[in-house]
């Protein structure tokens, strides 16, 4: 804001500069100079109040200024206007002294409700709580917080627009703070943002609705929607699977047969062995080793492919988060980002956030990786899939 004030103050110091000049070229007779001058004046204040105001302006709080509040009259609203125009046209026509005391009291109450109203907006600060993260199409709390800083008079009857069903606040006292609790949901993934609320009341008198927008800071990263592990078309326990490495683990193949020392549990005991041998024998087993899973998505996609792309999304997400739940650990693999091969929660929350922003691209390129390994491709490409 700063940087732009000082080059609209630059120019307009040039401005100035050539209307100076202009002004003693045409006391002067040089004509030429003259309009040269006048007409680059001009030019440059023009050029000041398209290019640099409107940035100026857009960072200026206008709600502290009546005018820029909206109003709308209400049914009560348009009944008293009507009575004030059937007083005024009878006080008109018969010069009634009654009349005109009459006519005077209800514009007076006209004032009053509009004065009330302007201070029942002042000296509010809004607050909008957000979930930093959540799913698409998942119940999630909003929660709305009102401060009053007015030392003296309470603020009364707001109806505050959430992006959830809309939060009513009946009185908050001088110096006082009042929270509401709502739900919402959100129906796609991404990123929202939320930089004003409206909030509307029909203080004091119901004859207007009046709107006036706070300024909040608040961000919610919508993941996407979660899908059970039974609607996948891949089995989450065929993807896992597991073999057996050849050494001692806890796995259930059996591995060797040997003496059997006091430290080995009974019931690993081998009966057959312990019964040809004469000795006791012990049973021990292979290792299990999960498979690490590769997880590759093709951003790739093209305008028509938008709703495939979204189901596509949604299934890498889900296909992660049960994986990686289940302690699976998941290398996700794509053209421009890719995940640490770990079944951590921090892996899940920083591949749920790609997925809640990728964006798909017809210039995409396919993601880079070994064949040879296998791995389970997501991608939108005619023949492939």
């Amino acid at each position: 804001m700063w940087k732009t004030f000082l080059q609209s103050m630059a120019f307009l110091t040039v401005a100035l500069f050539f209307a100076l000049y202009s002004s003693t070229a045409a006391h002067s007779g040089d004509m030429l100079g003259t309009l040269f001058t006048a007409v680059t004046s001009v030019i440059l204040a023009l050029w000041v109040g398209v290019r640099f105001v409107p940035r100026l302006a857009k960072d200026v709080d206008w709600t502290w200024m009546p005018g820029f509040a909206r109003y709308k009259v209400t049914r009560e609203g348009g009944l008293f206007l009507g009575a004030v125009g059937v007083v005024l046209f009878a006080a008109v026509n018969t010069s009634n002294n009654l009349l005109y005391m009459v006519l005077s009291a209800l514009i007076a109450l006209l004032l009053l409700s509009a004065l009330l109203s302007h201070k029942n907006f002042r000296h509010l600060e809004m607050e909008l709580l957000l979930p930093a993260r959540t799913f698409a199409n998942e119940t999630f709390p909003v929660s709305i917080r009102v401060r009053n800083h007015r030392r003296v008079f309470p603020a009364f009857s707001l109806l505050i627009d959430t992006p959830g069903r809309n939060l009513y606040f009946s009185v908050i006292q001088p110096q006082g703070t009042v929270q509401r609790l709502s739900e919402a949901s959100f129906p796609r993934r991404g990123r929202y943002s939320f930089d004003r609320l409206t909030t509307r009341s029909r203080f004091p008198f119901g004859f207007f609705m009046k709107c006036r927008d706070y300024r909040v800071n608040a961000e919610c990263i919508v993941c996407p929607e979660i899908l059970p592990e039974e609607t996948l078309e891949v089995s989450i326990p065929d993807i896992i699977g597991s073999h057996q490495r050849p050494e001692r683990g806890m796995g259930s193949d059996l591995h060797m047969i040997r003496d059997y020392v006091p430290s080995d549990s009974s019931r690993h005991v081998d009966w057959k062995a312990t019964a040809k041998t004469a000795a006791l024998k012990t049973r021990e087993f292979a290792a299990e080793d999960n498979r690490r899973i590769l997880l590759v998505f093709d951003r790739y996609g093209s305008a028509n492919d938008e709703d495939d792309f979204e189901v596509m999304v949604s299934r890498a997400a889900s296909l992660s988060f049960h994986l990686i739940r289940n302690g699976q650990p998941v290398h996700f693999v794509s053209d421009d980002w890719e995940s640490p091969a770990e079944a951590s929660e921090a892996t899940l929350d920083a591949l749920l956030n790609y997925l809640a922003l990728v964006q798909m691209s017809e210039t995409a390129p396919q993601p880079q990786f070994d064949p040879e390994r296998g791995a389970l491709l997501l991608s939108l490409r005619r023949g492939r899939g």
